[in-house]
């Protein structure tokens, strides 16, 4: 980081910020492995937290619907953490959440969400992690998109 800061930080301020967000999502990835080994899932969601607002406010790939709703999710104390998913731009976050709360989750969002941006929510539930684990018994991934599907 020291190298980044003295030859790039003041050639290309653009270039800097993209780089620097490299870095540390790469410091955020290890720091996520570590959290999924220890079955630490408030890290982990605090780490998705983390990358949603660097991928939006320093890579610049979000956007007003999916930043809606990681700050709508980020409010309700059975979602561990969120982010955005794929490309950017597009509509889906990914959530960790209380199993037996998805459903509600979910209904908290839907008809805000419909009203702010006129377009509709679906849940995807995804299975995950090993069986057995503290993960797979109390929490689900829910990915939530406003793609027709």
């Amino acid at each position: 980081m020291v190298q980044l800061d003295e030859l790039v930080k003041h050639v290309d301020p653009e270039a800097y910020q993209k780089a620097k967000f490299v870095i540390q999502e790469n410091q955020r990835l290890f720091a996520a492995v570590e959290a999924l080994q220890h079955n630490n899932l408030p890290s982990l969601g605090e780490l998705l937290y983390q990358t949603h607002w660097a991928l939006s406010k320093e890579y610049e790939v979000s956007c007003e619907e999916l930043d809606y709703l990681v700050a709508e999710v980020s409010r309700i104390p059975a979602v561990l953490g969120a982010r955005m998913m794929g490309g950017g731009f597009g509509g889906c976050t990914i959530n960790i959440v209380k199993k037996d709360k998805s459903h509600e989750v979910f209904e908290q969002l839907k008809d805000d969400y419909f009203k702010k941006f006129n377009l509709e929510l679906t849940p995807i539930s995804v299975s995950y992690i090993r069986r057995d684990s503290y993960c797979e018994r109390f929490y689900n991934l829910i990915i939530i998109t406003n793609y027709k599907l």
